[in-house]
């Protein structure tokens, strides 16, 4: 039961994402090329795309962690995270508007887990994962630039959240999941020549590895 209700309200929250996409601003001084976000939100079936999407990733953290407490943090990351995924893979962009308040409703959602199982360790776990992953992505941004966004640097702090509330395996193979596949598969398609290879969005392989992390980042880090 508790996993078909966390992969309910994260479709319901997923499916909130047109409304969403209708709403948020358009960037200032951003690329002429860029979809719109009103256009983004027509597109046929998003809506029901993005329940699936949410309800998935969430119902698969659901099945496999321990701690119920912590699943409203993850029905926000499932729910939200299509919406930035299906976002970034139309624009390359990921939206402050978005990320930010996700930011800090995940940082609450981890305080009230925490709360809940009366274990403050879970939130130092959360703050030090958060501020050791934000370093790193933003080292990573000042090196490699253009191969990461700004927006990659805010939502790899979302992320570490999340996973560093859980544990320190769940953080590593949750971000290192998201460099393998956004290699494989971003090298794939532009292979294919269906992504530009030096323009790809990375968001979407973030927000897929976190949950990869979530779901089995202790047995794949234990092998």
């Amino acid at each position: 039961m508790t996993i078909v209700l966390t992969a309910l309200a994260a479709a319901l929250l997923g499916a909130a994402g047109p409304l969403v996409l209708r709403r948020i601003p358009e960037p200032a001084g951003g690329d002429d090329d860029k979809l719109p976000y009103a256009v983004l939100a027509e597109f046929r079936g998003l809506r029901v795309g993005l329940a699936l999407s949410s309800a998935l990733m969430a119902g698969l953290v659901a099945w496999r962690i321990d701690d119920s407490e912590l699943l409203p943090v993850w029905v926000l990351v499932a729910g939200v995270g299509s919406w930035l995924a299906f976002i970034d893979w139309h624009t390359r962009l990921l939206p402050f508007f978005i990320v930010a308040p996700t930011y800090l409703l995940t940082l609450v959602l981890v305080v009230l887990g925490a709360v809940l199982l009366q274990d403050a360790q879970v939130l130092v776990r959360a703050v030090v994962a958060n501020v050791v992953v934000y370093v790193i992505f933003r080292v990573l941004f000042w090196i490699a630039r253009g191969a990461f966004g700004f927006g990659d640097v805010r939502l790899s702090g979302v992320l570490a959240l999340a996973l560093g509330a859980l544990g320190a395996s769940e953080v590593f193979v949750g971000m290192y999941a998201g460099f393998i596949l956004g290699a494989v598969f971003g090298l794939g398609l532009a292979r294919l020549k269906l992504v530009d290879p030096k323009a790809y969005a990375f968001g979407p392989y973030m927000i897929v590895g976190a949950v990869l992390g979530a779901a089995w980042g202790p047995a794949i880090y234990a092998v």
